[in-house]
């Protein structure tokens, strides 16, 4: 309900305060508790004090409550900060990671794609730098899962396997 259609004062903060009884979005609640201060009489400078924000994201939580109501202080999504590789560059990390192991493109292991080496791939293909965690974002993104690797024996006796079993539960016992 926009706040020009408000009669007076104390139905805003009745809304305002059924609004903070109710709102379980840490950041959502917020803005709203803004308002509530505002409302109270409180200037911009002592609101971004307490809540510990900019004076500047004070006003504009208050002019969007003004010209919006209750649903300008509603979040947007917030795309983030624009990838690093383009959609070619990514699809051709998407491409390598998917049909060559990290010993045909240079890199000096035989074993199975992980992130750090990804990361060191992309860094000498593209001269583009990730930690570990963008690395595994991209490949989230690009549809990989990233699973720890298991082992098991091929050739295990299953009867020496139980018997190692129950001598190391003594042990873990003991």
């Amino acid at each position: 309900m926009n706040p020009c259609t408000y009669d007076n004062l104390e139905q805003r903060l009745a809304e305002i305060h059924r609004l903070l009884k109710t709102e379980t979005n840490v950041r959502h609640y917020q803005r709203i508790h803004v308002i509530h201060l505002h409302l109270q009489g409180y200037r911009n400078g002592e609101i971004a004090k307490i809540e510990k924000l900019t004076e500047k994201t004070v006003g504009t939580y208050i002019k969007k409550y003004r010209t919006l109501g209750v649903d300008g202080l509603k979040m947007g999504h917030s795309p983030g900060a624009p990838p690093r590789l383009t959609p070619e560059q990514e699809e051709q990390v998407y491409e390598v990671v998917l049909n060559r192991t990290p010993s045909e493109v240079g890199l000096k292991t035989t074993m199975n794609w992980t992130g750090p080496l990804v990361r060191e791939w992309i860094r000498r293909e593209f001269d583009v730098r990730y930690t570990n965690r963008d690395v595994l974002s991209l490949l989230q993104r690009l549809g990989f899962s990233h699973t720890r690797p298991t082992y098991t024996l091929a050739k295990a006796d299953p009867v020496k396997q139980g018997v190692f079993r129950t001598g190391f539960q003594d042990v873990k016992k003991n």
